[in-house]
């Protein structure tokens, strides 16, 4: 954007808002409204806010209100200074969020949708800036402001903002302890028959080296393509008979338009165990999604493909489908809850395989910031495989729970260094108790990414 509609920009911002000037007088009784609805600590609180954004200290003013989300979330007149707040400092996605928010309440505050507008604009959403645009000027503003509103419709006609397309490269160092690397059975014995040891449960520390990339290639603020790929090796000192390695990737497309939004993509691996290639995976994963609201999101799922094996077991292979129905819940717009039932089955492919089953389940996430650079993931899993066939005379059952808690430390040291310890449980309750296990495993990975 020009500086010429920047200063623009500037100077219609302070006279809406801030000194009242070259405003119209429905404005100015809108914002006199929404002072008069707002409790004196929170009116306090807005206007140091708006004296730090008209003194130029834009970062202060984010820094002041920013702390203050979880309980004013839903004043209008906060979020629209946290929206300027959040786009000054070029949090555009926290500024969009918040300024939406502000005309959810108040569908009729120009300042709030002006500041919109110009979020759009600046984050390469031209086509939802311009609509915002055509609305201020037909609600007849002043001559300064329809001035500045002409030009960044002028703006958005002569080169329309392309989003700029995002690779990600990481290189990740993981190290920890894993309470049973082999995820066996702690039992000796099973029927009357000794286990062979690299079937019983082996403690073991080890050591993990992953690297890829993450390649987001937009065609417009609706579509984009997705490309991501990976390798990892994990080596167990003390059960080195179960290293592995492994190598993923995915492409396909992103794509929203108004409320809606989704994803298709294929997808897949290969692995290797103890040097010898033993398993592979190929598929599609699909997703479609609504925003119900500012706060909620509804997500329909569904993944199927191809579970194959080395030949000397593939008694193992499978056709896999998967299917999920979620919610989102975003508590701000850097904190989010999702939940998600799954369900699904296994087809067996070859003629008197017990591996086919069906599958039902639930997953619990939780995603949100601790402080200014840290980050908390958490999440809870349970998924009940009830197989076809009989093991060793026994109709099989299992219920798998799984559990994570990690804590990513960001920009240590230096921009693009993150530090992330993390726990991990794993217990498989299985009516065979030969498939009866536990895992715990404790680490800690050193991720880089190199910045732009």
């Amino acid at each position: 954007m020009s500086d010429h509609i920047l200063r623009g920009m500037n100077i219609l911002r302070r006279g809406l808002l801030f000194l009242g000037l070259a405003c119209s007088t429905c404005l100015a009784q809108t914002v006199d409204r929404l002072r008069l609805s707002t409790d004196a600590e929170t009116r306090e609180l807005v206007s140091q806010a708006e004296g730090l954004l008209a003194g130029g200290e834009s970062q202060r003013a984010y820094e002041l209100l920013m702390p203050h989300e979880a309980a004013l979330a839903g004043d209008v007149l906060y979020d629209y200074v946290l929206g300027v707040a959040a786009l000054d400092t070029g949090r555009l996605s926290e500024a969009i969020f918040s300024l939406r928010r502000a005309l959810t309440v108040e569908p009729g505050f120009s300042g709030a949708r002006m500041e919109l507008a110009r979020a759009y604009y600046e984050s390469g959403n031209p086509e939802l800036a311009r609509p915002l645009f055509n609305q201020l000027l037909g609600e007849n503003p002043p001559a300064p402001v329809a001035g500045v509103i002409r030009e960044y419709l002028q703006a958005i006609d002569r080169a329309p903002v392309a989003p700029q397309s995002r690779f990600l490269p990481y290189v990740e160092l993981v190290a920890g302890y894993d309470s049973n690397a082999n995820g066996s059975t702690s039992d000796q014995q099973f029927l009357g028959f000794t286990l062979s040891p690299d079937n019983v449960e082996t403690e073991s520390q080890f050591a993990e080296l992953r690297a890829g990339f993450d390649w987001f290639v937009p065609r417009s603020s609706r579509f984009g393509w997705i490309v991501n790929a990976g390798v990892s090796h994990r080596a167990n000192p003390d059960a080195s008979f179960v290293d592995t390695t492994i190598v993923n990737g995915l492409g396909g497309f992103n794509w929203q338009r108004a409320e809606w939004f989704g994803r298709a993509a294929i997808d897949g691996y290969w692995g290797s165990r103890d040097g010898n290639p033993n398993e592979s995976y190929a598929g599609l994963d699909a997703l479609l999604g609504r925003r119900l609201n500012e706060r909620w999101d509804l997500t329909l799922s569904l993944r199927g493909g191809a579970q194959r094996y080395d030949e000397s077991i593939e008694v193992l292979d499978v056709d896999r489908v998967m299917y999920g129905l979620g919610m989102t819940r975003r508590f701000s717009s850097r904190a989010q809850l999702s939940v998600q039932l799954l369900g699904g089955n296994d087809n067996e492919r070859q003629e008197g395989s017990p591996y086919g089953n069906s599958k039902l389940g639930g997953r619990a996430s939780l995603s949100a910031p601790v402080g200014d650079s840290a980050w908390l993931l958490a999440s809870l899993g349970t998924l009940e495989s009830d197989f076809d066939g009989l093991f060793f005379g026994t109709p099989r059952k299992d219920t798998l729970f799984s559990s994570v808690l990690q804590l990513e430390f960001r920009d240590v040291l230096t921009d693009g260094l993150a530090i992330i310890p993390r726990v991990r449980y794993v217990n498989n309750d299985s009516d065979v108790e030969l498939y009866s296990y536990d895992r715990t495993e404790l680490g800690i990975a050193i991720r880089w990414t190199p910045q732009p």
